[in-house]
């Protein structure tokens, strides 16, 4: 194999872990678990049925954050990979 061959690959295999972290992305959860602050007093939150919403984004947050890099690697190497092709046919 050559080298356009490897980076195609490591293009394929990076666009799989952001499918994968996308996926995750969007079923993560966070239970909605109210408590009382020093004074003894609850939080106002948003809760959707069991779920704390605003937690919730925040978790889908990071998730999505590491599947755009592997997403953005992904299209890098693959364009990489391009480049080789038409440099390679000249």
């Amino acid at each position: 194999m050559n080298l356009g061959a490897y980076i195609s690959i490591g293009s394929a295999v990076a666009a799989f872990v952001s499918a994968t972290l996308w996926v995750i992305a969007a079923r993560a959860r966070v239970p909605y678990d109210p408590k009382p602050n020093e004074d003894g007093f609850y939080p106002s939150g948003i809760s959707d049925g069991d779920d704390d919403f605003i937690e919730a984004v925040k978790k889908q947050g990071e998730w999505n954050r590491w599947a755009a890099y592997s997403a953005a690697i992904a299209a890098a190497l693959q364009g990489i990979s391009m480049l080789l092709q038409v440099i390679e046919s000249s």
